[in-house]
């Protein structure tokens, strides 16, 4: 196994042993997690075979994925781990019955929401769908659809979960929010409609180990310029303020609302205290991680700027996950210092 996977798996491992996790009602469980390659999905699974490693906890995983062999990759040959092929928007055909499923798969590609937008909403809603009918047929004892702060729009004061604010649906950028609006507004209907428990984790903007080097997002591209002992160059103004959530934190916010969230609710998942503007979080990451003498500095990009959310500041409260039982623990310095570690071990 590749050194990278090596730090992933022991990341896996330490919040596999917290106590403070409802580690017994999904021990001997079986687990259907979809979107297990990408960042969140696959720091889920590594979490929850770590914890049959540890404990022999009997936790089944079933893996739905496009791609096979980067499954296969990522989590080596083991017999509490099944995968299956499928890509979003198809048919999904899996096990008679699970007991849980998180549904995380979704591209996050914002030039894609721009470029193939009709191609964006199909495949989430699709998915979404794919999903609901199949935990249906597999009597799953609770679903969780993994949404995204983008759902907000433009919301005046703190986001609370029932204080949506506007998007304008004939501007192509919100495609991505509007479709995952819907399958929020899916999960719902499924649960009232056809009896399948389902919650809705609205995840603040997260990071940290697993961001692939070459990821083109803002602030895996200020961590690359610190690194580099390069000047960090904004292509907005960088005033616009957001909240911001650890890979760790939320894989621990995610099992505890699979578990203690109640169906036909949405919970915001955010590290309250790494509330910054885009502007501070580029000086956090030089004054820790860059060089003497490295800047922050604005440049005009049209063309980058348009695949940005449109500014607003937006502050999710998470006050009704922490009701739960969730509090977060890694600090904005404390995501980047994962993500640059992680890099540091890269093939």
């Amino acid at each position: 196994m590749a050194a990278v996977d090596d730090y992933l798996f022991d990341r896996a491992a330490q919040i596999a042993a917290q106590v403070s996790l409802p580690w017994a009602e999904l021990d001997g469980k079986t687990i259907l997690v979809t979107g297990s390659t990408g960042l969140i999905g696959s720091q889920i699974v590594r979490t929850l075979l770590s914890r049959n490693d540890r404990v022999r906890a009997g936790i089944k995983v079933i893996l739905p994925v496009r791609n096979i062999k980067k499954a296969q990759v990522l989590f080596g040959d083991r017999s509490d781990a099944s995968v299956l092929e499928w890509s979003l928007g198809d048919e999904l055909v899996g096990p008679e019955h699970v007991d849980y499923v998180v549904h995380a798969a979704c591209g996050t590609s914002s030039k894609s929401f721009l470029e193939t937008p009709a191609t964006t909403i199909i495949q989430i809603v699709h998915g979404g769908e794919a999903v609901l009918r199949f935990a249906c047929s597999a009597d799953a004892q609770k679903v969780l659809f993994l949404s995204t702060m983008e759902v907000y729009g433009e919301v005046e004061g703190v986001a609370t979960e029932d204080n949506l604010g506007r998007l304008d649906p004939m501007v192509v950028r919100n495609s991505y929010p509007e479709a995952k609006r819907l399958v929020e507004c899916l999960c719902a209907s499924y649960a009232a409609e056809h009896d399948v428990p389902s919650v809705v984790m609205r995840l603040a903007q997260t990071f940290g180990e697993g961001v692939h080097p070459d990821d083109m997002r803002v602030f895996a591209d200020f961590g690359r310029h610190a690194i580099e002992g390069k000047d960090i160059v904004l292509l907005s103004d960088g005033l616009k303020r957001n909240g911001y959530l650890s890979v760790d934190d939320s894989v621990r916010a995610i099992l505890i609302a699979l578990v203690n969230g109640q169906s036909g609710e949405a919970y915001n998942a955010v590290n309250e205290d790494a509330y910054c503007s885009i502007r501070e979080m580029a000086q956090l990451v030089l004054d820790q991680f860059g060089a003497e003498g490295a800047r922050v500095r604005r440049e005009f990009d049209p063309e980058r700027e348009a695949t940005f959310r449109k500014a607003s500041d937006l502050m999710l409260d998470s006050s009704k996950l922490k009701a739960l039982g969730w509090e977060p623990y890694d600090s904005l310095s404390d995501m980047y210092r994962a993500m640059i570690d992680c890099w540091s071990v890269h093939d």
